[in-house]
């Protein structure tokens, strides 16, 4: 990874926690009190309502916020206890049982109890549209004594503790006698366990303000009052960083703009917190129903044809490295390293084409297949710059080897539906870091051709892919899924449905004087719920 010579210089604190929680603290005030410690967070991600259920993007944010979930994924990419302090999971992965804390609260000083996380999971599953998978995965929830919670499963699912990072409780007092969480704007939607509750949101200010729940029971978070104001460009937002209108910047499983970094460096009033992204945030995929680009040896000649370390600087500034035929960061758990990097040779590239029958004819540059001029139609999002300029530079280089191309780049509805249609030759996507957990693991959700979904390109019907898949949905056993997570990767590379075009480093800029983040860029990177009980801010 390359970085300036003052970025290197930077030095930041990166707390890896196993359990979240410790008593908070904070500094004193003139007279002997204590000083409200108040932190004032930027984002450009638009909300429309605080029902976290219809707006996915406050449904984000109150998830490290106002509503709490089973467990969490740690920053070490494990999962950390949270509602429960412990779990259970049975040798045929069909059985799995939760204790809860005994200490939890909602914001309406109601108990929080094993019944509430009961209702929780019965509720998404039975009128949640959003977890439909649930009703073909859970067959009966129940409470048992001690607090606990016991899930029956209609057949073995090794994802599950994955799935339910993505879920919070919520208090069956209130839900209960909700017909549609989708439309319900009762004024205690917003009642959450968890560390904040949400004091004020005004849409037209674009302005959150929470308040740090004292009697949350991991512990008061040393942030007293958070505040999160909504910017409609990154251009005003970085402004406000500069000016200090703001300490920081949040995104949901997003990268900070390496183009705006300059400007924070040069304002000499910011740090910078690096972590190596757990996505993939440019990725070409190969239509497997067009006869060029379903043989494999055309693909593999793609791949040689690509400048993967000039994706990586221009478009990156130079924050990431070449990625692996494994498709799946090596911060991902079982990374097999053993997978080798793609590799610019075009060479290899063209004596490929030539062996399948690909070659230039009539010496016009441009290569032919059975008689016809090749041309690729390559599908891209306009409303991606990172994704374009990369689609750009792919473009060029297939170029080089004599493969004309040509670039349809569309908003991403129109570039979802013309994906779904398969009306492309290869198409340009990103693999978000809960996109790289989903399904399989190690972004086999994006490939199984049996998915669907906004990103899924479902192009890859092999046999053997899809039994690993199955086989690794199956277990929950750590050697198991070790072995089953190394095969993916492998097949990745040999099947090839798609290829990461770079793994990078994301960057966090914050304010000079906040310190003891904790880096999770899944959760928004030094934006988090482990931070809320590390952070501090000097005088």
């Amino acid at each position: 990874m390359k970085k300036t010579g003052l970025i290197c210089m930077v030095m930041v604190a990166i707390i890896v926690l196993s359990i979240p929680f410790g008593i908070s603290g904070c500094a004193g005030g003139p007279d002997g009190e204590a000083e409200e410690v108040v932190l004032r967070v930027g984002s450009t991600r638009p909300f429309s309502t605080t029902n976290k259920f219809s707006d996915y993007w406050y449904g984000v944010l109150s998830g490290i916020t106002t509503h709490d979930s089973l467990i969490k994924l740690g920053p070490d990419m494990q999962p950390v206890p949270w509602l429960a302090r412990e779990w259970h999971i049975s040798e045929d992965s069909k059985t799995f049982t939760f204790t809860i804390v005994n200490n939890a609260t909602w914001h309406d000083n109601t108990t929080l109890t094993a019944e509430d996380v009961k209702f929780s999971i019965e509720y998404y599953r039975d009128r949640d549209p959003q977890a439909g998978w649930m009703n073909d995965v859970i067959s009966s929830v129940e409470v048992l004594d001690g607090n606990r919670v016991r899930l029956s499963l209609n057949r073995s699912y090794g994802n599950l503790l994955t799935e339910f990072m993505t879920y919070t409780a919520v208090p069956q007092h209130i839900w209960s006698g909700v017909e549609n969480p989708l439309t319900y704007n009762g004024t205690d939607r917003i009642v959450g366990s968890g560390p904040f509750r949400l004091e004020s949101w005004d849409p037209a200010a674009g302005k959150f303000v929470f308040i740090a729940n004292a009697n949350y029971f991991g512990g008061k978070p040393k942030v007293d009052r958070l505040e999160v104001y909504v910017f409609g460009t990154m251009d005003a937002l970085v402004m406000a960083l500069i000016r200090g209108d703001i300490d920081t910047w949040w995104d949901y499983s997003g990268e900070f703009p390496n183009t705006y970094i300059p400007p924070l460096l040069v304002s000499g009033k910011i740090d910078f917190a690096f972590a190596t992204f757990l996505g993939v945030p440019a990725a070409l995929g190969f239509n497997d129903q067009r006869s060029l680009t379903n043989n494999i040896t055309f693909r593999r000649a793609v791949t040689y044809a690509i400048n993967y370390s000039q994706i990586v600087d221009l478009v990156f500034g130079g924050y990431g490295t070449v990625p692996t035929y494994g498709f799946s960061p090596s911060t991902h758990p079982n990374h097999n390293n053993t997978i080798p990097r793609l590799a610019c040779n075009r060479t290899m590239a063209e004596n490929l084409l030539n062996s399948i029958g690909v070659i230039d004819s009539d010496s016009d540059g441009w290569r032919e297949f059975e008689g016809a001029k090749v041309t690729l139609t390559l599908l891209t999002r306009s409303d991606s710059i990172s994704m374009l300029r990369s689609t750009e530079m792919v473009a060029s280089d297939l170029k080089a080897i004599g493969l004309d191309t040509n670039i349809v780049a569309l908003g991403s509805a129109a570039w979802r539906t013309r994906k779904d249609a398969k009306n492309y030759d290869l198409v340009f996507f990103r693999g978000t870091p809960w996109g790289m957990l989903m399904h399989a693991g190690h972004g086999s959700g994006y490939f199984d051709s049996r998915r669907t979904g906004a990103g899924v390109l479902f192009n890859l019907n092999n046999a053997e892919y899809l039994a690993t898949c199955d086989a690794r949905l199956a277990t929950a056993i750590p050697g198991e899924q070790a072995q089953l997570d190394n095969k993916l990767q492998q097949l990745h590379g040999e099947l090839l449905p798609g290829i990461a075009l770079a793994w990078i480093e994301s960057t966090y800029p914050y304010r000079k004087g906040w310190e003891n983040w904790v880096v999770d860029h899944i959760y928004g990177g030094v934006v988090n719920s482990f931070s809320w009980f590390t952070v501090t801010r000097g005088q």
